[in-house]
């Protein structure tokens, strides 16, 4: 916890959610990294800067009856507001029927959920595409959705869902830190979601550290600028002051319902 806070300084971050990161695959399904009592333990000593983020996968593997019990603990008793999903390491995709009762228990505890889309590092990348997110969010419109990083290399598919689904948000989680270096396909990256979705208000900046750097993830967005070749050939709309807070912070914050202090509005 130490050093997600020390980050989150040197980045200018105030608060940030923080989870439990299991990759069973890493320990040949023996044993996670981390746990979710260390996330407790975190909000106890930060509450003014660290969100729960709940963890209680491998859902398939582990029995989501055991999952939505854990869920329940964690978010009645100690106060997470949101919960991660990684189905690479699991035994099936997160849209698996299995999955449902898992996601009416989100719906109960209204609980966030943050899903990894996109290519898998480890696992299986199949059991994580975008276009499997068309079927969650039919069967629970009301569910709240970030997709994690930008859903790459499916962006355009994520960006389609996100405007076909009210609940479904594009998250850019461990994609700043190294597009920091490419501006330009940032540009075209986020362009392409405002373009589409006509604004910035389901854009949720994110980290991924320590995997990706908070500092440059932060400063990625506030360098970030459409230029005027962009908005012409593209259909891009301009960066705004408020596209950035929207995106740094303002859109996660009504998401998880934690009130942005007046010096921020």
């Amino acid at each position: 916890m130490e050093g997600l806070i020390n980050a989150m300084d040197e980045a200018g971050i105030d608060m940030a959610c923080m989870l439990r990161e299991s990759f069973l695959n890493m320990s040949y399904n023996g044993v996670p990294c981390s746990t979710n009592y260390h996330t407790i333990e975190a909000m106890k000593k930060y509450p003014d800067r660290i969100i729960g983020c709940s963890n209680v996968g491998p859902h398939l593997i582990g029995g989501v009856k055991n999952a939505m019990k854990e869920l329940e603990i964690l978010h009645k008793e100690y106060g997470f507001k949101c919960t991660k999903l990684y189905s690479p390491e699991d035994s099936g995709p997160f849209n698996h029927p299995d999955m449902f009762p898992f996601y009416e228990k989100c719906l109960e505890l209204d609980a966030a959920v943050l899903i990894h889309t996109g290519l898998a590092v480890g696992g299986h990348s199949e059991y994580c595409q975008p276009m499997l997110l068309d079927n969650i969010c039919l069967t629970f419109p009301e569910l709240k959705t970030v997709a994690y990083h930008f859903g790459w290399p499916e962006n355009d598919i994520l960006n389609s869902l996100a405007w076909k689904h009210r609940n479904l948000y594009v998250g850019m989680s461990g994609m700043l830190g190294p597009l920091y270096y490419a501006p330009m396909k940032l540009a075209h990256m986020v362009g392409s979601i405002m373009n589409i979705l006509g604004g910035s208000e389901k854009i949720v900046f994110g980290t991924d550290w320590p995997a990706s750097p908070a500092d440059l993830s932060v400063k990625a967005i506030l360098n970030l600028q459409i230029s005027k070749e962009l908005q012409e050939g593209w259909g891009y709309p301009p960066i705004t002051d408020q596209d950035r807070a929207n995106m740094l912070g303002f859109n996660l914050a009504k998401l998880l319902k934690i009130k942005v202090p007046p010096k921020y509005k």
